[in-house]
């Protein structure tokens, strides 16, 4: 019998994680914050603001948690603050298969 990558897991194998998996660990909106941040290289917190449609303090929580985590680093540019994910953020989406996921070489 052959497999397919599309078929059933073999005995002993690990299915791929998948992006619910992301949520249910980070949260949901947690998750959204660090898939966005990781697709634009860097954002500012109007922007993740703009494209999530959640509040500036909303953003500003799950980024202050993201960062103390290491998933993401912050820093102040004038009147913004641009978060940029880190390479263990991208790790963990790269390992849950998430768009916004690239290597680092």
């Amino acid at each position: 019998m052959t497999s397919s990558a599309s078929g059933p897991a073999g005995p002993g194998t690990i299915p791929p994680p998948r992006p619910r998996v992301l949520a249910a660990l980070l949260g949901a909106t947690r998750a959204r914050v660090l898939v966005r941040i990781a697709a634009r290289d860097q954002a500012t917190t109007s922007d993740l603001v703009g494209e999530l449609e959640v509040s500036a303090a909303t953003v500003s929580h799950h980024t202050a948690v993201l960062r103390e985590s290491a998933l993401i680093t912050s820093r102040r540019d004038g009147g913004s603050v641009r978060h940029t994910i880190t390479p263990l953020g991208l790790s963990l989406l790269g390992a849950h298969g998430l768009p916004g996921a690239r290597r680092t070489c």
